[in-house]
């Protein structure tokens, strides 16, 4: 009986909110127009800072010799330089002082007839050598900008690496024949073994699927999260109704546990919240191409745990507050801050690293944490994932056992 009663409870509420088209528009409508919108106007923003990840590289190639065509050829290849070309060092000086690049570099014009001059003694011990480590031995000289000094410093690396690959084969041809012949039937059959290792292995780690516009990899989760937790202002002004009308008090004198009747109360928020979760990630994968990623059926845990916190933080709000007002002030206030430093209003990744750590005190970045791996990375961590879903699933009891004794002072 005390179950029955409770079902009838749920199937009351679920009615009424189905029946409150306001209600209805705020959890899925809204939402997903946020999620439009944002998607439209922040496209190029997540684009560009894609491409701020990349080190804008200027260079000046003076030597024009086949050398120097292919030391650039293997400075191209780096994806993660954005690199253009100049004609004369003045005008990629101009734009690194204008903060067009970050990082310049110049092959002199006497950068093959350094290499010329090397040995194989050089080769191998590039520390002690003509070499000596530094690029000006070679005629290349690197210069960055203000806030871009280690930049320089790795790209110094980088070209300094490429220009020995690149001349090496070279210096050895001309010092030494019958090594650079050994040693290049020795390479030879290297990079054949490990040719034939690479397609062996080829099938065993397959990749996320990518979606064609990554931002609603980020927008969708982001903002169903954040709206979840917008069931808080709909529990705490149906407990506000019920009290009103002393429904509540009748309940509560029924022949049913307490808990059975919290239980009766929430279960409707849950399924609501599930739906719309549902629904925007539905949405997301027709109207914008998003990807569920490798493991689409282990959403499921995650967005039920994230249902769950948000209905009980909503419990446990809506046995605090006494007004209507109070939901509206305090509510939208909590639901709100917690979006703001949790990083469903902003990408985690472009938190600062103590405002990352802070909003894990939310369950919101826990959430965030477990789509991202499930999501966008090609190799998901199920274990951080499961970890998520704990964590999600403590902030929910707390958050309930919480509201249960708040519930029992009203």
């Amino acid at each position: 009986m005390k179950s029955m009663n409770a079902w009838q409870i749920t199937r009351k509420d679920l009615k009424s909110l189905i029946r409150d088209r306001r209600t209805l528009f705020v959890l899925v409508a809204l939402p997903l127009a946020f999620i439009t919108i944002l998607g439209l106007s922040t496209g190029q923003l997540f684009s560009q800072r894609e491409k701020a990840r990349k080190v804008r590289l200027g260079v000046v190639n003076e030597d024009q010799s086949e050398l120097a065509g292919k030391l650039l050829t293997e400075v191209y290849k780096l994806e993660a330089l954005e690199t253009r070309e100049f004609s004369g060092r003045s005008e990629a000086k101009g734009l690194l002082v204008d903060g067009d690049l970050d990082v310049f570099v110049v092959i002199g014009r006497h950068y093959h007839e350094r290499v010329e001059e090397l040995d194989v003694g050089d080769l191998f011990y590039p520390e002690q050598g003509q070499l000596a480590g530094d690029l000006e031995n070679l005629d290349i000289t690197v210069e960055a900008g203000t806030f871009f000094a280690n930049a320089a410093e790795v790209v110094q690396e980088l070209v300094f690496a490429f220009a020995l690959r690149t001349f090496a084969p070279d210096v050895l041809r001309h010092s030494d024949p019958k090594l650079a012949e050994k040693l290049f039937f020795k390479a030879k059959r290297t990079a054949r073994a490990a040719e034939h290792g690479a397609a062996a292995g080829s099938d065993e780690l397959p990749k996320a699927p990518r979606s064609a516009n990554f931002v609603y990899q980020i927008l969708v989760p982001s903002y169903t999260v954040m709206f979840v937790f917008f069931v808080i202002n709909l529990m705490a002004r149906s407990f506000i109704a019920e009290r009103d009308m002393e429904t509540l008090n009748r309940l509560r004198i029924a022949d049913i546990s307490r808990i059975g009747l919290l239980f009766g109360k929430t279960a409707p928020f849950l399924l609501i919240s599930l739906v719309q979760t549902l629904l925007l990630f539905v949405a997301g994968k027709l109207l914008f191409g998003m990807s569920w990623g490798l493991h689409p059926v282990l959403l499921a845990p995650v967005m039920l745990a994230t249902s769950v916190a948000a209905v009980s933080l909503g419990l446990l709000v809506a046995t605090t507050v006494r007004t209507d007002s109070q939901v509206s002030a305090y509510g939208n206030f909590l639901v709100l801050i917690l979006a703001g430093i949790s990083g469903c209003l902003m990408p985690r990744s472009w938190q600062p690293h103590l405002m990352q750590r802070v909003g894990l005190v939310t369950p919101h970045a826990w959430a965030l944490i477990a789509y991202d791996q499930l999501l966008n990375q090609d190799q998901p961590d199920l274990r951080l994932v499961a970890r998520c879903v704990i964590v999600l699933l403590g902030f929910a009891a707390g958050f309930f056992f919480l509201g249960a004794w708040r519930f029992k002072k009203l």
